[in-house]
């Protein structure tokens, strides 16, 4: 697929040069989230699913949550997340939604959920980096936007 190891089918941080670190954080109560799915931070100090139009990304979920969990309903649960250290941390994700080709690198995007980009709406969430397939590409995120 790429130089990173694939972890899951949704967004996968590609550990090199620093870019990324991994950091346990506190999580919200009773919303189930795949591994790879962007995370952003609610005001109360703990972390949820992104939207298309969240602010405040923080990383990306490398622990599954599920309704099954016996912390499921628990608040501030600590859960491991792939944060970026930098501007410039590159992460492979899965197209969300919308036909992806190589003309759309360099574009800027929004999230189509948290599991992946919506490659044919601007927005400033996140910039494609390299296309890989129809169905996977590398982006950085937009650190700047809280």
């Amino acid at each position: 697929m790429s130089d990173n190891t694939t972890l899951n089918l949704y967004f996968n941080p590609l550990f090199k040069d620093g870019k990324w670190r991994m950091e346990r954080k506190a999580m919200i109560a009773s919303v189930a989230m795949k591994a790879g799915g962007a995370v952003y931070a609610v005001g109360d100090g703990t972390h949820t699913v992104v939207t298309n139009s969240t602010a405040n990304f923080v990383g990306i979920l490398m622990e599954e949550i599920a309704t099954g969990d016996a912390d499921f309903a628990t608040s501030a649960k600590m859960k491991t997340v792939a944060v970026p250290m930098s501007d410039l941390a590159e992460a492979e994700f899965a197209v969300g939604a919308g036909t992806f080709t190589q003309a759309d690198e360099g574009k800027s995007v929004k999230f189509n959920d948290y599991l992946g980009l919506a490659v044919d709406t601007t927005g400033i969430q996140a910039r494609i980096t390299k296309y890989l397939t129809a169905t996977r590409g590398k982006c950085i995120f937009n650190l700047d936007i809280v």
